[in-house]
């Protein structure tokens, strides 16, 4: 059975008939997927078009090493009329931000269901004229789609935490995890992600604090061999730590130095490219925030990480800390304004006891409520108690 691709290019490279389409290297994984006979469309930025189409008759370029060759798909074009993307964004499943639907167009290649490759090639036939009732019937589509990405939720996998949320995260999402030193916010950081891997969804964590390796012996405590995910490709943990510290990684994954925005954003883009990453956590953001030089500076680079993360579909925990004796619920005061998601884990005194309590005080498309659960970290990780709420005065709170 054949598989169906999405090429993605600007208007200038674009030639609707092209019998070659050309990729860079960073591509190579992808285009080892595709073979002989495999049909291809492609879209073109800028144009917002779905413009081209083709079967593909052989893929070249990756035997050699990196850069030795270049890499490219020879193609069997058919001549089509291009049809806006707009228009069949409704009706197309991989499209699942439909109010921001051109975000979805920011790989070169990658793969999409068999039914959305044949809705685009009924556009090609149809032109999908815009009459009044089509934008009736679209904007009908359109509510009922939307009430179904309400429904659809990242389950986080935390026992007792997706029972309070409706069942996860909302899909497509930046949430904030904020607390003081050992509320538990990189734990429960790690489930997420575990939770994402072992169903599927291919995890990037950026280390911005701890060293890789002091990472994955804290997972191991709770006997999570993170190793065995990096292995198989459906996890990657990216260091920062060291490269920021002036030091050599032995780490695969890294953020090389100048540590500037653009090379940040740009490294995080290719490696959730490169392994089609769904869940991404970046822990934390005051440790990303130390290299910028004021915090007007930061605010504009965590806004446009943030951007990164929404369009590239991913649904991401940022994590961040509660400064003592601020009011604020984070360090630089704009976390909890991009995210769609808050929740705030205290560490309080019961007694002669320290406890752990976990509030949701934002969660966008959620029924919820605003009460303080209390939480354990045990042998298997993070587990919230639904039916156990605390209270407790500013006084008694440690962090």
């Amino acid at each position: 059975m054949g598989r169906y691709w999405l090429h993605v290019t600007d208007s200038e490279g674009f030639d609707p008939e092209a019998e070659n389409l050309s990729f860079k290297d960073r591509w190579r994984d992808t285009l080892a997927k595709v073979k002989v006979d495999d049909e291809i469309i492609t879209y073109v930025k800028g144009k917002g078009e779905f413009a081209g189409h083709g079967r593909v008759c052989a893929v070249s370029g990756l035997e050699g090493e990196s850069f030795s060759s270049p890499l490219a798909l020879a193609v069997q074009p058919v001549k089509v009329e291009a049809v806006k993307a707009r228009l069949l964004a409704p009706d197309l499943s991989f499209i699942t931000n439909k109010d921001r639907w051109y975000v979805h167009f920011n790989k070169s290649i990658y793969e999409i269901p068999k039914e959305d490759f044949e809705t685009i090639k009924e556009g090609f036939a149809t032109g999908k004229p815009v009459t009044a009732a089509c934008v009736s019937s679209k904007a009908d589509s359109r509510v009922e789609r939307l009430k179904a990405e309400i429904a659809s939720r990242t389950a986080t996998g935390i026992k007792g935490l997706d029972s309070i949320i409706e069942g996860g995260f909302p899909v497509n999402s930046t949430i904030l995890v904020t607390g003081g030193p050992g509320a538990g916010k990189t734990i429960l950081a790690i489930q997420f992600l575990l939770h994402g891997v072992k169903n599927g969804e291919h995890g990037v964590f950026i280390s911005m604090d701890e060293r890789p390796d002091d990472l994955r012996k804290e997972a191991l405590k709770f006997g999570w061999d993170l190793t065995k995910y990096e292995d198989s490709g459906e996890l990657v943990i990216v260091d920062v730590s060291y490269p920021r510290s002036g030091l050599p990684s032995k780490e695969k994954y890294q953020i090389n130095m100048p540590f500037t925005l653009d090379n940040i954003v740009r490294t995080v883009y290719e490696i959730i490219s490169q392994i089609d990453g769904k869940r991404v956590v970046i822990d934390s953001l005051p440790a990303f925030g130390i290299h910028f030089d004021d915090e007007a500076e930061v605010r504009i680079a965590i806004h446009r990480l943030n951007n990164l993360l929404l369009s590239s579909g991913c649904t991401s925990i940022i994590t961040s800390e509660i400064i003592p004796g601020h009011e604020g619920i984070s360090r630089f005061g704009v976390e909890e304004f991009i995210a769609r998601g808050i929740i705030l884990a205290e560490v309080y005194r019961e007694g002669k006891e320290y406890k752990r309590a976990l509030t949701i005080l934002k969660m966008r498309e959620t029924n919820y409520d605003l009460k303080r659960y209390a939480f354990i970290i045990g042998k298997e990780g993070l587990e919230v108690l639904p039916h156990k709420v605390v209270f407790f005065d500013e006084a008694a709170r440690i962090i």
